[in-house]
């Protein structure tokens, strides 16, 4: 962390990848100061920028909660013969990564005995605790119990929150969130949110350490199995990109956008990106059939205005106040072409609009 104004601790963005390349790496951690990488094709990247010496700015998710924790071994076993869970804190102890990070497993709400032993185990290094939470512990229900175990384990932990789309889709659980992040800062203790979407710029201003965001679905929650009727309409909207909107701050889907075309994108679709001014053409140019989506050009755009919309708030005099102009402002522009246009938005993601 860096202090901010009157002393405040102000946490780091950074790049969370999933499947990638080393050149995604090295271009990523360029543009957003640092990478998180997941899993076992994570760290095979790793392994190989640790040998050519350039693993500055990268450390590892090992993401173990996306499924059951596999056996992997690097020994040759017979066939029958079991082999070791693989040592996720020995394998990032080795490459001096600049924070160790437990493998984690999956946390249902309410299992708290799942969520003690998960708090509790020893380790022969210093580690921050990985906690893959369905999100109905920020519930009602569960978030007294989940800080009332954060406080007595007093570890450094990883949150990342499972749903089957936004994990943090109310006030109520935006709530519950600063109510962790409050823990945290309160007990001097890092707390991390992994694969996480915007949501983590306020939250790194309230007592997260580092907000490592995804620049797709499945990079910024841990996914949950969907209902038939919830798989069917997903399948149907992601015919078309999702693209990152600044003047929005959230992602809107192509054809949505395309919808404001007859008024020129009506204020929200331009972009100062370098992809975007370097076309010539604003946002509107990835509305396009579903087997001609320039999938790679959207990608670069993503990459090139968040991460210029992350500077542009850091680099501000007063970070967290640039931040709520910024919301508040989106909030009105897409309610503005709603209401005066008939153009329904996607809705926003509610800390838009609730993190107050």
């Amino acid at each position: 962390m860096v202090a901010g104004d009157a002393g405040v601790s102000v946490g780091r963005t950074r790049a969370y990848l999933g499947q990638c390349r080393v050149a995604d790496v090295r271009r990523c951690r360029e543009r957003f100061g640092g990478v998180t990488l997941q899993g076992l094709g994570g760290l095979k990247i790793a392994r190989y920028l640790e040998r050519a010496g350039d693993l500055d700015g990268v450390d590892l998710d090992p993401a173990v909660y996306r499924s059951r924790p596999a056996k992997v071994s690097n020994q040759l076993t017979l066939p029958g013969m079991d082999c070791a869970p693989f040592d996720w804190i020995m394998a990032q102890a080795e490459l001096g990564l600049p924070v160790i990070r437990t493998a984690g497993t999956r946390i249902r709400a309410g299992r708290i005995d799942e969520l003690k032993a998960e708090l509790s185990q020893d380790y022969p290094v210093d580690v921050t605790v990985v906690l893959a939470l369905d999100t109905g512990w920020l519930g009602r229900r569960h978030i007294d119990s989940l800080e009332e175990e954060l406080r007595a384990a007093d570890r450094d932990v990883s949150v990342l929150l499972a749903a089957p789309f936004n994990p943090v889709d109310s006030q109520r659980k935006i709530e519950a969130l600063r109510r962790v992040l409050r823990w945290a800062s309160d007990a001097g203790r890092t707390l991390e949110l992994l694969r996480t979407d915007l949501t983590g710029l306020p939250a790194v201003f309230e007592g997260a350490a580092v907000a490592a965001i995804g620049f797709s679905t499945s990079t910024r929650h841990v996914g949950v199995p969907f209902a038939a009727r919830q798989r069917d309409a997903f399948n149907r909207r992601r015919r078309s990109p999702l693209v990152f909107v600044p003047r929005l701050l959230h992602w809107q889907r192509a054809n949505v956008l395309g919808n404001l075309a007859p008024w020129d994108g009506a204020g929200v679709t331009h972009c100062d990106c370098p992809v975007c001014t370097g076309s010539g053409r604003d946002l509107l140019r990835f509305d396009t059939p579903p087997e001609d989506s320039p999938v790679d050009e959207v990608r670069e755009h993503d990459e090139l205005a968040l991460a210029g919309v992350i500077r542009q708030i850091m680099a501000a005099e007063d970070p967290a106040a640039e931040l709520k102009f910024r919301r508040v402002n989106a909030v009105h522009r897409a309610r503005s072409v709603a209401s005066s246009l008939n153009v329904a938005l996607d809705d926003p993601p509610a800390w838009l609009d609730s993190w107050e």
